[in-house]
């Protein structure tokens, strides 16, 4: 099996991360996905997802506290097995797409297993390993090319793809992505049936039915900002409010993707410390806000649009060079210290939801937390050399100026020229699974997100893969290319005639 090195080293270091941190990470975000389970089991006993976050991974907690181990243990084991599981999947896509796969499928799934990124999500509360398995596996069921003809196929896929968006809002790139593909490789596709047409119906449900609306619009106006028209009459009192933070927003010059999240607090805290007290008056009256936050950013938008696409460019650019920077977060002590801050308010005001994820009140986990905090994980110093090699783009910062910038890192140069091949006549309809849904997500989500190397954690391996599409096609051509010159020099060399 050419999966098979990835697969072992991808399970000891899933191992040895377990025995080092046996508990998942409980972080930010983490709560609101595991308040369905704690209303469940909890005094409650009341099935209820809460409308901020989609409801398919919340209801795979659910299923946690019935476990044998806990599920500050069962989780991240689940979760690193399903991990296991995706490095197949991904291996399969890449089989699928190269010649050489005895050469580019286990190299692909082996930087896959190492992937820090990938590791780290698979121990935390979050749905991103989840996420990202469910993208995988959307891709797989399309291969061999040409498999959706088959419409059993063609359902399941859809289905799959329409797992995405109910995983995370950011899956709706992805999907559309996936969608788009399905019809060119099936054509018209009004000849679907209907339960193919009923997994579309599924997805944009989910998408009006769920997810947090307020964070669009406004970080989407946090993403425009340096390009609100001040000027314009339509809501002046509102553009007259934000006037000092747009033109320092415009002082950043090209250093306004790397320093926008430190607006997004002052545009939607409602502040008048931080914000003129008109905006800040603005921001409660959530209606008013969002068609405010929306109006501003599509006018700026539409004004400047090659500006605000550099600025999304950018900020994609600075989430790859970031992506590989977590091995010291696995660091056992670094690990609970930043536990200890994330719990320490928790205990105080929602300590059933600890108790029923960690099965112990807080006296026996502060015991746990002391001896957890001693222990040594021993795949960081390998993660870490492995992270010092791995580039997809690197950041620079000048000196002088204090500016950054961004430079070519070996693995992006390798996935950008394998995209090209891609967009071969021959490659463009195969490999579009591929880079089609990648590419609306990454502009989707950056188009309102900033530079959070997060964010490019479900579509890093596609990257590998086109590496690997890439390199194969050059050892084809190259092979091509002395094939024939060795026939036209056999055919052109001298005979001579014995006498």
């Amino acid at each position: 099996m050419l999966c098979l090195p990835a697969l072992i080293l991808g399970a000891v270091l899933r191992l040895l991360f377990l025995v080092a941190i046996p508990e998942a990470f409980y972080g930010s975000d983490s709560p609101s996905y595991f308040q369905a389970a704690d209303r469940l089991w909890g005094e409650r006993h009341q099935i209820r997802f809460i409308r901020k976050r989609r409801w398919l991974y919340p209801m795979l907690l659910m299923t946690s506290p019935m476990l044998p181990a806990t599920p500050a243990r069962s989780i991240p084991i689940i979760q690193h097995l399903l991990g296991l599981a995706t490095i197949f999947g991904i291996g399969w896509v890449a089989g699928n797409l190269t010649r050489l796969r005895f050469l580019w499928v286990p190299s692909v799934t082996v930087l896959a297993a190492l992937l820090p990124q990938l590791l780290w999500d698979e121990h935390e509360v979050i749905s991103d390993s989840v996420f990202l398995a469910a993208f995988v596996l959307t891709a797989a069921l399309a291969m061999p090319y040409g498999r959706l003809l088959d419409r059993k196929r063609l359902f399941w896929f859809l289905l799959a793809a329409a797992a995405v968006p109910a995983l995370k809002p950011h899956g709706r790139g992805i999907w559309l992505g996936c969608v788009l593909y399905a019809v060119l490789v099936t054509g018209n596709p009004l000849k679907w049936n209907f339960k193919c047409w009923g997994t579309i119906l599924a997805a944009v449900f989910i998408f009006l039915s769920s997810g947090e609306k307020r964070q669009g619009d406004w970080l989407l106006l946090d993403s425009a900002l340096p390009l609100v028209d001040l000027n314009a009459p339509k809501w002046k009192q509102y553009r007259d409010a934000l006037r000092p933070l747009v033109l320092r927003a415009r002082q950043e010059s090209g250093q306004y993707a790397w320093d926008e999240k430190d607006y997004k607090k002052a545009l939607g805290d409602g502040n008048p410390k931080l914000i003129d007290p008109v905006w800040a008056n603005l921001v409660p009256r959530q209606t008013e806000y969002l068609e405010v936050c929306r109006g501003l950013a599509f006018g700026a938008i539409f004004a400047h649009p090659f500006t605000f696409a550099e600025l999304t460019i950018a900020k994609i650019g600075i989430a790859f060079a970031h992506s590989s920077k977590l091995e010291e977060k696995m660091n056992p002590a670094a690990f609970w210290k930043t536990q200890e801050s994330e719990n320490s308010g928790r205990w105080l005001h929602d300590a059933s939801q600890l108790g029923l994820f960690y099965q112990m009140d807080q006296p026996r986990y502060e015991k746990l937390v002391q001896e957890r905090q001693a222990r040594r994980n021993a795949i960081v110093p390998f993660l870490h050399a492995f992270s010092e090699k791995l580039a997809w783009l690197r950041e620079y910062r000048d000196s002088a100026t204090g500016n950054y910038y961004l430079g070519p890192g070996w693995l992006g140069v390798l996935a950008a020229f394998g995209f090209l091949v891609c967009l071969l006549p021959g490659r463009f309809a195969a490999t579009s699974v591929l880079w089609l849904p990648a590419i609306l997500y990454l502009v989707t989500v950056f188009a309102i997100g900033n530079g959070k190397g997060d964010y490019v954690q479900p579509v890093s391996w596609v990257g590998l893969v086109l590496a690997a599409i890439g390199l194969d096609q050059a050892i084809h051509a190259a092979h091509r290319l002395v094939s024939g010159l060795r026939a036209k020099a056999h055919n052109e060399s001298p005979v001579i005639f014995g006498t």
